[in-house]
Formats: C-alpha cells, structure tokens, sequence
C-alpha cells in the first residue's frame, strides 16, 4: 500500500513540474521586463532543426574598463550584466560583476555565463543564452539579406528567466 502512495506521489510531482515549466513560461510575458538589444543575424538555416538565425549581441563582448570582476573566472561562471536604457531604448551595457547589483531606473540585469578573454581585443566574452532564434520555414534567406543588423525583443521574468520575443530590423 505504501509503494503505491509513493508511485502516485511521484507521478503528481512530475506532472505538477511540468505543469510549473509550462504556466512559467506564458506568466513571463505578463510579468516578465521586456527589454530590446542590437544584434547581427548569421547562419540562417539548420538541417535538423529547420531555418534559425544564430545572433550574437553587443552586450556578450565586455571592455576591460566595464568588467567589475576582480578574480579570474572559470568558463561556464555566472556573471551579472546591469544594462541601462539609452535613448533609442536600446538597453547597453554599464558594468558587467559576479555581484548581482541593484537595477534603477531604466536598468535591469542579466544573468550571462562568463565563456573566455579575448587577449588581441582585450575583451571578456559571455552568453545570455540567447543565440539562436527559430523563423518560419524558408525565410532565412530573407533574413540574412535585408537585415544587416538588428534589434531583439527580450522578455526577462521576475525569476530570472529569458526569452526572445521577436526580431526587429534595425534602427537605423
């Protein structure tokens, strides 16, 4: 009788996580910080997976003189980057520190993994964990030609989640 309690209990925990991931996931677009970054699309198309554009950001290429971190890290640590809004509302970076610090108006943090240092143009390098963003089937091509660069629509939960909302054309 007690085997059977703790199979049932087991499969509702299951069931009940799952569910969480799921409710999660749609919550971040109602209470999730929408946040925009300049971007610049590659690759646009994938055999297995389908057309996706591979993105890298401005922000995941840290200048010595805004990395706050005083030790030497490891590859794979996480690292907070404190962004700010410019006019545009384009969210650049102001300090990137393994202290999560406290955002004001106009700014949010992002979690990031810390990945190299790149001696020759003497920057950091990290991942928000946000480089691929999937498109409808045979539209990479159009992608890859008409957007030089461009913008992405991030939402950030309150947990620290992320997602990409949308790719936007540039600003320019």
């Amino acid at each position: 009788m007690m085997k059977r309690w703790i199979f049932y209990l087991i499969v509702f925990l299951q069931i009940l996580f799952l569910s969480l991931m799921s409710i999660s996931f749609y919550v971040m677009d109602a209470m999730g910080e929408t946040i925009k970054l300049e971007t610049a699309p590659v690759d646009p198309r994938d055999p297995f997976y389908g057309d996706y554009v591979a993105l890298s950001y401005e922000i995941e290429q840290i200048p010595e003189d805004q990395w706050a971190v005083e030790k030497e890290l490891d590859r794979g640590e996480r690292v907070f980057l404190l962004l700010e809004s410019n006019s545009k509302g384009i969210y650049e970076l102001v300090e990137a520190s393994k202290i999560w610090k406290e955002a004001e108006e106009n700014q949010t943090v992002l979690r990031a993994r810390y990945q190299w240092y790149d001696e020759i143009n003497k920057t950091y390098q990290v991942d928000i964990g946000l480089n691929r963003y999937f498109i409808e089937e045979n539209t990479g091509e159009f992608y890859e030609e008409r957007i030089g660069e461009s913008v992405v629509e991030i939402v950030i939960a309150p947990w620290g989640h992320k997602k990409i909302a949308s790719l936007e054309e540039g600003t320019e």
